[in-house]
């Protein structure tokens, strides 16, 4: 019984932490919506950039290495955070069962 109990407390210290990094590299993904700015508002093939961003009907255009970027923060942002949640939510059943609550 103790044991698990270890393995919770684990688990949720475990969630905490991942959930945080995923949390602030949610941040970060976000605030790199806030660079686009000073792009194009058409299409500039020369430089590459043809991929439409609208940011709340303000619509910009970047390139496919912008596009990438932000889209690659923005996912594993959100899976990370989803990997926190659910070590949480393990730490949080295991207690539940046991009969105690979670760290």
């Amino acid at each position: 019984m103790a044991l698990k109990l270890k393995i919770a407390r684990v688990l949720w210290y475990a969630g905490f932490t991942i959930g945080s990094a995923g949390l602030v590299g949610w941040l970060r993904a976000i605030s790199i919506w806030y660079q686009y700015w000073g792009l194009p508002h058409s299409p500039v093939p020369e430089t590459g950039n043809i991929y439409p961003l609208n940011i709340h009907g303000y619509v910009v255009y970047q390139t496919l290495q912008q596009l990438v970027y932000r889209q690659r923060w923005e996912f594993w942002s959100m899976a990370v955070l989803v990997c926190g949640a659910t070590l949480g939510a393990l730490s949080k059943l295991i207690s539940e069962r046991q009969g105690n609550e979670p760290p």
